[in-house]
């Protein structure tokens, strides 16, 4: 009887993809939380202090104060105590005043999540364990729910949002105190934005346009390079600008729009530099060589991201799903193809409701989603080379390629295809005759992917 009614639970889950991601993310992201060593993910060691400034209402920027017993556990990063990081509690009277951590540029919208967990331990006198615990734990619930609305929001392609809001890195940054999830849930939105103004019959409404106000801020406020995911609204259909006023040609109202989302993301990158008092990028320090000879970043982005001698392609590669807390381990290939596979088969699934909302302008916003990417993947590549690569501690001026390019960077992105899958169905689409089959597929095939990376994790760290 317990069997039959896990099923029918299972069965009735599955049948949402909503639902599917909310129970997946939570349950593997709890696990993730609790197994992975506690700031062992990329610049962990720096969001955690950055989490505990913002949970105290500070903004500093180039000296941070912080209880001692914080400011030293962010220094273990890879030696903690495991006993005396959860017996021991926070002394908040002992403080210690140091350089602030690289974290410290980001806006505080991006540490909101992680502070509340680490604000409310520290603030009560727990450890240093239990407050990075708790974090991840409120990064992870704002993550999970943040994407369960979209996912039930958005109107197309929605198992491509819940495969790629459960690759194994998503869950393993979202079970973290990594900034880069209020990046990825503001990527998940204007995406969803993007496909629901394109697929919508009618004009765009009041709260729609706030909504677009509200998200060009964050876009800007996250990584301003974010920004670029604004580029298909220029693209936007004429019925969307249609009303009574005759006086006002619908290109114009779709400029004024346009514009004003382009201001209000300025603004907000203006605002936060005053209020970090810093520049937004720093530079590398030395004359970068592409300001003599731009065409060398031809070379560069074919070093990255195709030359096999140098191999940065599989880094890159593996690190858009199944590369983990800093490079320290990472899926095998037998793995990660399924993951792929799963991306490919929610893309191309024959969804007769997807073709009819957006069918008509799947290829036009294929062709612009794939500009999109094209220009976000060359602006972060040339920011990265910019002032990384070049560094004197990396190779300088005699850098080669995009050194310090992350495949966990371009993510997210994945969930711009949808509209290139709509538009292949036209010429090669998966047929399900049983939808129930689907679904399920679905979930068991994420919850399996899932599963082997929290066993390759505890197996890495055993």
């Amino acid at each position: 009887m317990q069997v039959m009614n896990i099923k029918h639970i299972i069965t009735r889950i599955a049948k949402s993809p909503e639902k599917t991601f909310l129970l997946l993310s939570l349950f593997f992201g709890l696990i993730s939380a609790i197994i992975v060593p506690q700031l062992s993910v990329s610049d962990e060691n720096m969001h955690y202090l950055r989490a505990y400034s913002i949970s105290m209402a500070r903004l500093e920027s180039k000296q941070c104060t912080y209880p001692k017993a914080i400011a030293e556990r962010a220094k273990s990063v890879y030696s903690g105590n495991f006993i005396s990081d959860y017996t021991t509690n926070i002394d908040r009277r002992i403080l210690i005043t140091e350089k602030c951590g690289s974290a410290v540029g980001y806006s505080p919208i991006m540490h909101l999540p992680q502070a509340i967990g680490v604000g409310v331990t520290s603030y009560f006198g727990g450890s240093t364990g239990l407050s990075i615990l708790l974090g991840r734990i409120t990064n992870l619930i704002f993550y999970s729910i943040a994407i369960f609305f979209i996912i039930k929001w958005v109107r197309v392609g929605k198992w491509v949002f819940v495969s790629v809001g459960l690759f194994p890195l998503m869950i393993h940054m979202a079970a973290s105190l990594s900034s880069d999830v209020a990046t990825n849930v503001a990527i998940f939105t204007i995406a969803a934005i993007t496909l629901n103004l394109f697929s919508q019959k009618t004009k765009i409404s009041r709260n729609q346009f706030v909504a677009l106000l509200s998200i060009a801020a964050v876009l800007a406020l996250t990584k301003p390079v974010n920004a670029i995911l604004l580029l298909p609204l220029i693209f936007l259909p004429k019925r969307l600008f249609v009303n009574n006023n005759k006086n006002l040609p619908f290109n114009v109202r779709k400029w004024l729009m346009l514009i004003s989302l382009g201001l209000v993301a300025l603004v907000s990158l203006i605002v936060w530099q005053k209020i970090y008092n810093a520049p937004l990028v720093n530079s590398a320090g030395v004359e970068n060589p592409l300001h003599a000879n731009p065409l060398k970043f031809l070379i560069i982005l074919f070093n990255t991201y195709i030359n096999p001698k140098i191999g940065y392609t599989d880094v890159v590669f593996r690190g858009l799903i199944g590369e983990f807390s800093s490079f320290s381990y990472r899926l095998p290939l037998f793995i990660l193809t399924p993951s792929f596979a799963l991306l490919f088969i929610s893309l191309l699934k024959n969804n007769k409701q997807d073709y009819i909302l957006l069918g008509k302008y799947a290829k036009s916003l294929a062709i612009l989603n794939i500009s999109t990417i094209t220009i976000f993947i060359t602006a972060v590549s040339y920011l990265m080379f910019s002032v990384w690569a070049i560094m004197p501690f990396r190779f300088g001026v005699d850098a080669y390629y995009a050194d310090g390019v992350q495949g966990r960077y371009f993510t997210a992105l994945a969930v711009l295809l949808i509209p290139i899958g709509i538009w292949l169905q036209k010429y090669f689409r998966i047929e399900t005759k049983n939808e129930k089959v689907f679904n399920l597929i679905m979930f068991f095939g994420l919850a399996l992917v899932l599963g082997f990376y929290v066993f390759e994790t505890v197996w890495t760290y055993k």
